[in-house]
């Protein structure tokens, strides 16, 4: 009696061709589903991320200064996405390089760099003071860029295909003190204080820190 219960009990269990076919069907739509909304997910976290953008009272600086950072900032974080140079650490060297946004240089020639035109540079070029240390100035040649945003990233290009930059790992850096280091050591720029110190890694960390630049960085 026993045997015949257990017998009429896995007819029952046991499925047919017809119903298994669809619990099948069934899994796979919901494997499908699962990973659609999986994708809009990811991509409104992206898109969240780019929509994360440094305030005013982030900064804690007057309008003039805070336009030029938001002028830098999108085009910083389209390079960090491409090439992996820190925002905080793009937008620092641009203030530093143009005082923001008011040198010469980038009032004549939109370069917030600070990029010299050596030989490889086939574009338009300009002449311009610089301080190369604590108080010395010389004429040199610097890249022209039609706008900023083209300034920008050339900025970006220029690290990645220079290989000096790479060998100091600045590509390897994940804070922006490890990026600021890096550009120094790879040299540049060559700037020292009055005893001889080098101090464009200083210069740019103090700048990202009182001014909250790395907000930009998450």
């Amino acid at each position: 009696m026993a045997r015949k219960r257990k017998k009429l009990l896995n007819r029952k269990l046991r499925l047919r061709p017809r119903t298994k076919k669809k619990i099948i069907m069934y899994l796979k739509k919901v494997t499908i589903i699962t990973c659609i909304i999986l994708s809009i997910y990811i991509v409104f976290d992206i898109n969240r991320y780019e929509e994360r953008s440094i305030t005013r009272e982030d900064v804690r600086v007057d309008e003039n200064r805070f336009q030029f950072i938001k002028k830098i900032e999108k085009e910083a974080k389209k390079s960090y996405k491409k090439y992996g140079v820190l925002p905080s650490i793009t937008v620092a060297q641009a203030i530093l390089e143009s005082g923001w946004g008011q040198s010469e240089l980038t009032q004549g020639s939109n370069n917030v760099f600070g990029i010299k035109a050596d030989e490889s540079w086939r574009g338009k070029m300009v002449e311009a003071n610089t301080s190369e240390n604590y108080s010395d100035m010389v004429v040199a040649r610097f890249r022209k860029y039609n706008s900023i945003e083209e300034s920008i990233k050339d900025h970006a290009k220029f690290l990645s295909e220079n290989n000096r930059y790479r060998e100091n790992g600045l590509f390897d850096g994940k804070t922006y003190k490890e990026q600021a280091q890096a550009l120094e050591n790879a040299g540049y720029s060559t700037k020292k204080n009055e005893n001889g110190e080098l101090i464009y890694a200083d210069m740019l960390i103090d700048l990202i820190e009182r001014y909250n630049l790395n907000l930009m960085d998450k």
